[in-house]
């Protein structure tokens, strides 16, 4: 009667980096990405990113919208909606989030900025200005 989907379409599929890379990634729609290997550069995403466990980045910034971090990360972090450091998860790096969630066991070494609502309407009020 009804054949129902064997393999429904999904947003949650993700691009896995496992090799090792040096350059800039910048996406401009959102996507799911996960870096498992080594990465060296610049890196800017809309949507989901997690370092693996076994990652090793070196960035001077990372900017994205939701970000996971499980293994090692050198450089500064802005995500514009939640950060989270999971337990194995080894930063060296300031950090600019509205929500940080850090797990026992994670470690972090910088500064930590967590703009507060009046700061966020005051910024896009001034971008408006200019």
């Amino acid at each position: 009667m009804f054949k129902k989907n064997k393999k429904p379409k999904t947003d949650d599929e993700v691009i896995n980096i496992e090799a090792g890379m040096e350059g800039s990634l910048k996406f401009n729609n959102p996507i799911n990405l996960r870096i498992s290997g080594k990465f060296e550069g610049e890196l800017e995403t809309k949507g989901i990113l997690i370092i693996g466990e076994k990652a090793d980045v070196k960035v001077k910034t990372i900017k994205g919208d939701e970000i996971t971090i499980l293994g090692r990360v050198k450089g500064d972090i802005v995500c514009s909606k939640r950060l989270r450091l999971d337990p194995s998860a080894r930063v060296i790096g300031n950090v600019e989030t509205p929500v940080l969630v850090i797990a026992e066991g994670a470690q972090l070494k910088g500064d930590c900025q967590m703009p507060v609502e009046e700061e966020k309407s005051e910024r896009k009020e001034s971008a408006s200005k200019k």
